[in-house]
């Protein structure tokens, strides 16, 4: 399995059909591809990636974006994303968040490699956020190992697949791509690079190490962010490259293709942002909501009339106090430019308000009890559908701009982790993060289609239609499975 972070499946439409990306068109073309294919909301980098290693949405996986606070502990966790969010979060306490809590501790469903390893299916990860596993794996770098032996911050090892890689930080193996003369050491991110990621799993492969392999891209999503859909264009010839060699490893991609399933897909789309110095891309909702807590992560929850706002890209969650009506913040915030849908949870349905319209809806017990949508799935709906671009017929619920909105609210709105109102962007906008900052090129966060369709190449199994679909394919395709290592 190949995740290639932030990918929109237009732009790798186009580079396979203009020959830029003849690997990753060697799958479809002898499997099949989904070009909208849909990530969770919202759609992040952490939520989507914990989606697809358990299956869940954020709500069921409990990992739910860049930031989150904890109302019980009255913390406010950051996993990372820019450079000044990491400084002004506390970089330990974020390095901490990312490679040990996240999984460790906040992670509240199993992952894929928990649940293959239970049928004896080895597994192996390269770079990949969400891999907590029955194997522990130690640190490798002699200064992460002595800041971990002197805090309360980071540990001695986590827990992983049989193999697990992350850059020269963790590895179970040595490879050639560790240290200064690879592509490691501390001026190349300590190995933590896509260059190293290629080089691993071409050993994986090569020396046939585990029958489930994972290996993650991260850089098309970081210079999406700086440079735009241009720059991602360029960069898939790279990861097409990266591919390639991985598959050469193994005989070529002919003979890959005919012994291993393979399954290459993104985490979540981009929305490009406005480039227009006369008009503001980015959302202050200090601004938009003067009353509230400065945005911050060190911010708490004191008072009964207090709101804290934790930017996450193109979403936004909303934590109120007890005294704080949902219903009059969404209000106050929907018209507000930038923010495009405002929605929250109410007595066992969730609420939407988008440009003056509402709806109310619900998971119906059963298909004939309520309308069916284009998954199957059937909903209460009560109020105006065009809050969120449904089509509502006899036939029953088709999605307009807002891709299995119905489902994707459910699963991103029904955890405390995302607050009391949830908040996503208009096209175009963000809301940041919590340092005041945020991406001059591109975003992505919210429920819109720009943000929100995937691609997904298969060949040898079922191609997903969501992310939530990968684990159980993928549990599927080693049903029955005894001891299977290599």
């Amino acid at each position: 399995m190949l995740v290639l972070d932030g990918v929109r499946p237009d732009i790798l439409k186009s580079a396979i059909e203009d020959g830029a990306a003849p690997t990753l068109g060697a799958i479809s073309d002898g499997g099949e591809a989904a070009w909208d294919a849909v990530s969770v909301f919202p759609s992040i980098t952490p939520a989507a990636t914990a989606a697809i290693a358990t299956g869940e949405p954020p709500a069921g996986s409990g990992i739910v974006g860049h930031s989150w606070h904890d109302r019980d502990a009255g913390r406010t966790f950051v996993y990372g994303a820019m450079r000044e969010t990491v400084l002004s979060s506390g970089p330990l306490k974020v390095f901490d968040n990312n490679v040990w809590r996240m999984n460790r501790d906040h992670l509240s469903a199993p992952t894929l490699f928990e649940r293959l390893d239970e049928r004896g299916v080895d597994g192996a990860c390269v770079h990949f956020p969400i891999r907590r596993g029955p194997h522990e794996h130690p640190v490798r770098l002699r200064s992460v190992r002595g800041v971990s032996r002197t805090g309360d911050y980071l540990g001695g090892s986590v827990g992983g697949p049989r193999e697990y890689y992350m850059g020269d930080l963790f590895h179970t193996r040595r490879t050639e791509a560790n240290g200064r003369d690879g592509s490691g050491g501390m001026l190349h991110s300590a190995g933590i690079n896509d260059e190293h990621a290629a080089e691993v799993g071409a050993m994986l492969l090569r020396e046939e190490v585990a029958p489930f392999n994972l290996v993650y891209f991260f850089k098309g999503d970081s210079v999406t962010h700086h440079k735009g859909l241009g720059a991602q264009r360029r960069w898939i010839e790279q990861a097409d490259r990266y591919v390639a060699r991985i598959f050469e490893a193994a005989g070529g991609t002919e003979r890959v293709l005919s012994e291993y399933a393979v399954l290459a897909l993104s985490d979540h789309g981009h929305n490009p942002l406005i480039d227009d110095a006369r008009r503001s891309r980015y959302v202050n909702l200090d601004a938009a909501l003067p009353e509230a807590l400065p945005i911050s992560s060190r911010s708490r929850l004191h008072r009964e009339d207090d709101v804290l706002t934790l930017p996450n890209g193109r979403a936004a969650f909303l934590y109120l106090g007890e005294k704080v009506s949902r219903e009059a913040v969404a209000g106050s915030l929907a018209p507000s430019r930038g923010v495009d849908l405002a929605a929250w949870q109410e007595g066992g349905s969730v609420r939407v308000l988008r440009g003056g319209r509402e709806l109310s809806f619900r998971p119906a017990a059963a298909a004939d009890a309520g309308t069916v949508d284009e998954a199957g799935r059937s909903w209460h709906l009560d109020g105006d559908p065009g809050a969120l671009d449904l089509s509502v017929s006899r036939t029953g619920i088709s999605y307009g701009e807002y891709p299995e909105a119905l489902e994707r609210l459910w699963g991103g709105v029904g955890s405390s982790r995302t607050g009391d109102v949830v908040l996503s962007a208009t096209p175009g906008h963000t809301f940041g993060e919590i340092s005041g900052g945020f991406h001059k090129a591109s975003d992505h966060g919210s429920l819109h289609a720009s943000d929100s369709h995937i691609f997904a190449l298969a060949s040898g199994i079922p191609v997903p239609r969501r992310i939530t679909d990968v684990a159980p394919i993928l549990l599927s395709h080693f049903a029955g499975a005894r001891r299977l290592g290599f």
